[in-house]
């Protein structure tokens, strides 16, 4: 895992306590909620709107980009200059208030986890050579993911269900 993985994998481990965003109205309304150590951006913001404290609140992503990834699973051919062009990625992504009930039906209101393999859903390979390559790469994103992501998501998720609380739900 990268440094970076590492640390926030780490921080969620620790027996601190937990972080706070805080989201404040021109009229003195403050919401907030749990702020993941995983998250890269605190979403508190100050002198919002009333009338838009529900919109703020649905725009609070919190994510983490897994940065050490073992590289395209994309032939030669790609050229990594392309704007189409998309490497393998992954991602976390929550976000945790919907701004309307629709909105909670719509989505998970928990961390998901985002993998991007290839930008098409082809891979054409002309020969075994070119298959056995495949097969490489392949293997080499499911290791990756099941060496370093599925621990890391496996901890983010323990501590979203540990820490993380509706407006209606009590701390424990």
């Amino acid at each position: 895992m990268s440094a970076d993985t590492v640390v926030a994998v780490a921080a969620l481990r620790t027996s601190g306590p937990a972080r706070t965003w805080r989201i404040s109205t021109s009229n003195g309304i403050t919401a907030y909620g749990y702020l993941p150590a995983w998250a890269h951006e605190d979403p508190s913001t100050s002198d919002v709107d009333p009338g838009l404290l529900n919109v703020t609140l649905a725009d609070v992503l919190h994510y983490f980009h897994f940065v050490d990834v073992t590289g395209p699973l994309a032939g030669p051919e790609y050229d990594a200059d392309d704007p189409g062009y998309v490497p393998f990625f992954c991602s976390v992504e929550c976000r945790p208030h919907a701004e309307t009930a629709q909105d909670r039906d719509d989505g998970p209101l928990f961390p998901v986890l985002n993998v991007q393999i290839t930008r098409d859903d082809t891979v054409t390979c002309q020969d075994p050579a070119e298959l056995a390559a495949l097969v490489a790469r392949l293997r080499a994103c499911t290791d990756y993911l099941d060496h370093h992501v599925r621990p890391a998501f496996t901890a983010i998720r323990e501590d979203w269900d540990t820490r993380h609380r509706t407006p209606t739900e009590p701390a424990t």
